[in-house]
């Protein structure tokens, strides 16, 4: 009933109603719970001693709580370490389907989660209020190491629906004034209509933007193909939810002039990676445990241990991803340990019969190497000995000119076994949730 309503109203209306909820939201997530957050990460001077603490007073809540856990941590009396954890069994994605019911510590002020399914089927989580301040607090905290403020002029793009379907008028955001926060629909953010969004950044001059990776590198894109100056820099970019490659952050940055700045968390609500002052990740293990198994040279795959899922607690939890990880050091002062690489899911590969996996970052200098001249790009395995490469490339550009510059790239990362072909398309399929994916692989 509330969507028709707001559906149907003039614009100015529902800026209004989005307010309206954004003062809601404000009161929710800002109390006290984010504000000791906040102050205990700011003026935390040993993470692994706040770890140790975290894990403990988790373990003991989640304990006492769940039916599930109840008997799965009967052997761990706190204080435990890391060490012990590795003594109860890893939760995989279809226990906690299973099992919900009995994993879930409360069954009041529940919050729906429900994970995109890119992967696989979906999945159904609950957190509650105090987490979900908590990792607002995490998220601002991460902000003001790169100078960002809470209350600063800030562009989201996101999943959320800002506009009716019927709408003529190339209005393609709303705005939330109590959190100073423009929000750009990322379901129309194409072709002609990425003048619009470039016109109104321009005007509202946000001190930091966030949202969809893709839809933030297809503005810049945008942006660096029309030589378009603009008339404001922000202090930093915060790219979620899908992943960001080095050609696409180079890109952005040239387009912004500012520092573009990665994160990795889930929608399940694992522990955070992010991106420091020096441009490196690091494990925030101020949000969690990560357990690391090694599974060929230097990746590893994450098991997770979040202290902000005390509603739906992952213990040991199979996130599906893994990370690269080969010992560097950071000046950055950060006492947590450094990631030279998120890899992604576990299908975020393609596999070559020749050259065994050939992981993301391999897959976007494909497309860097071949041509400049190619806008957004997707590729796609459905069987092991051929590629689909779907691409969006400059208006004038001969399709068979950027299928011949892949021809080098491809085969020096797939070998001479695997074929490929090129689909031109005028835009690229997005997911229920308004996402774009990099990487499709349908192998079993």
């Amino acid at each position: 009933m509330l969507k028709k309503i707001y559906d149907i109203s003039p614009i100015f209306l529902q800026n209004l109603l989005i307010s309206i909820k954004g003062k809601q939201l404000e009161k929710e997530r800002y109390n006290k719970h984010y504000y000791q957050e906040f102050k205990l990460l700011k003026n935390n001077e040993d993470s692994h001693l706040l770890q140790k603490e975290k894990l403990n007073q988790f373990i003991k809540y989640v304990k006492n709580n769940s039916t599930f856990y109840n008997k799965k941590l009967s052997s761990l009396e706190p204080p435990i370490n890391i060490e012990e954890l590795k003594n109860i069994e890893v939760l995989h994605k279809e226990d906690i389907r299973k099992n919900l019911e009995s994993i879930i510590t409360t069954n009041k002020n529940l919050i729906p989660l429900q994970t995109g399914g890119t992967t696989g089927k979906s999945l159904l989580v609950y957190s509650n209020p105090i987490d979900m301040s908590k990792r607002i607090a995490f998220l601002d905290y991460f902000k003001s190491l790169h100078g960002v403020e809470k209350g600063m002029r800030r562009a989201s793009f996101t999943g959320r629906s800002v506009m009716s379907d019927k709408q003529k008028r190339k209005i393609f955001w709303r705005y939330n004034k109590p959190l100073n926060q423009k929000l750009f629909s990322s379901f129309h953010a194409d072709g002609e209509n990425l003048k619009y969004y470039i016109r109104e950044l321009n005007k509202f001059k946000p001190q930091s933007i966030d949202g969809f990776t893709n839809v933030i590198y297809r503005i810049a894109n945008y942006i660096n193909i029309n030589k378009i100056q603009l008339e404001f820099t922000p202090l930093a970019i915060f790219p979620t939810a899908e992943s960001l490659s080095n050609p696409m952050k180079e890109t952005i940055e040239k387009a912004f002039g500012c520092p573009v700045r990665n994160q990795y968390a889930s929608s399940e609500g694992s522990p955070f990676i992010t991106e420091c002052t020096k441009g490196k990740l690091h494990l925030n293990i101020q949000t969690g445990v990560f357990e690391l198994e090694n599974i060929e040279e230097d990746i590893y795959k994450l098991y997770v241990t979040s202290f902000f899922t005390s509603t739906t607690p992952l213990i040991r939890y199979d996130i599906g991803d893994a990370v690269k990880m080969t010992g560097q050091t950071c000046t950055c002062g950060s006492d947590c340990e450094v990631v030279d690489e998120i890899i992604g899911r576990s299908n975020d590969y393609l596999v070559s019969r020749e050259r065994g996996r050939v992981d993301a970052v391999h897959l976007s200098t494909i497309i860097r190497e071949a041509s400049r001249k190619i806008i957004e790009s997707q590729i796609i395995q459905n069987n092991l000995d051929e590629i689909i490469f779907k691409l969006v490339i400059e208006p004038g550009v001969d399709i068979k000119e950027i299928e011949q510059s892949l021809y080098e790239p491809f085969i020096s990362r797939f070998g001479s076994k695997t074929s490929y072909s090129v689909v031109q398309v005028d835009e690229l399929e997005k997911t229920d949730a308004g996402k774009t994916r990099f990487i499709i692989n349908n192998l079993n």
